[in-house]
Order: C-alpha cells, then sequence, then structure tokens
C-alpha cells in the first residue's frame, strides 16, 4: 500500500474563506498549499520553482540560507514524511502561516508544526518553522539514522 502524500487543494480553508476578494491573499494562500503539497510529493522541481534562489530557513534545529541547502536537508526527509495535513492558513499580504501536522512514518506519528513563509513574487523568499523538538530529537531523528544505516553503500 502506498503513502498518500497528497493535501486537499482546499485543506485549511473554512467555507467563509473560500470567496476571497483579494487576489494576493488567495494567490498567497495557493502557493502556500502548493508548496506544502510539492514537499509531501518530494517533488524537488516544483520545490525549485517556488523557492527563491537565497531563500533564508530558520527553524528550532537549523538555518539555511539558500534554496539548495534547504532541499537537501528536505530530501533527507523523505524517508520519513507521509503527508501534511493541513489545519489552518493565515495570509496577511506578503506573508502566510500555515498550521498542520507533519505526519510521519515514525512511531511520532503527525507532528504539530507551522511554518511563516514570506514571499517575493510568487516565490518563497523566508520560512521560520516552529515545532516541538522532543519528539523529533527521542524518536523521528533515530529512526532516520536507523533507515539510512539501512541504505545500501552507493
Amino acid at each position: 500500500m502506498s503513502a498518500d502524500r497528497t493535501i486537499s487543494p482546499l485543506a485549511g480553508v473554512y467555507p467563509f474563506e473560500q470567496e476571497d476578494t483579494m487576489p494576493t491573499t488567495t494567490d498567497r494562500r495557493t502557493l502556500t498549499l502548493e508548496y506544502l503539497q510539492a514537499v509531501a510529493a518530494c517533488d524537488h522541481a516544483a520545490l525549485q520553482e517556488r523557492l527563491a534562489p537565497d531563500l533564508q530557513f530558520r527553524g528550532p534545529a537549523m538555518a539555511r540560507s539558500s534554496a539548495a541547502e534547504f532541499l537537501a536537508a528536505l530530501k533527507r526527509l523523505g524517508a520519513i514524511h507521509l503527508r501534511n495535513d493541513v489545519k489552518r492558513v493565515f495570509v496577511d499580504g506578503d506573508e502566510a502561516c500555515v498550521i498542520y501536522d507533519f505526519v510521519t512514518s515514525t512511531s511520532a506519528g503527525a507532528l504539530p508544526t507551522i511554518e511563516w513563509l514570506r514571499f517575493d513574487g510568487d516565490r518563497i523568499c523566508a520560512i521560520d518553522l516552529y515545532y516541538d523538538r522532543v519528539p523529533w530529537q527521542t524518536t523521528v531523528m533515530p529512526a532516520m539514522a536507523e533507515r539510512a544505516a539501512r541504505q545500501p553503500a552507493a
């Protein structure tokens, strides 16, 4: 059985928000959901199109200063990432905040996550990531290390 690596196009959007009168707000919401869909699908080509080359990423465990560095980190997460279950998307001008569960194939399961995205045009230029580090340190990272150790040498 293959994992469903998708999110609903209207995930995190309440019915009264679907008829948004501000095109920029709708665009940012759509871009945010497309970005999360590309992360879940491990679609690195689509991510490359959505991220500014000089992306600034900051999270509890690391910081990255380019899209290439960020994508390298995402590739490692692909081993345990099943999907993103979006709970809510907030948009304000060129910024979006998305609350979702980062669903893993580890015993940690779904991990509550928040991303604050800033856009420059249609590209994400900055990401601040927020999550509880404890399940990552105690469950997710050991599982990733174990799976990496089982991979045949290239």
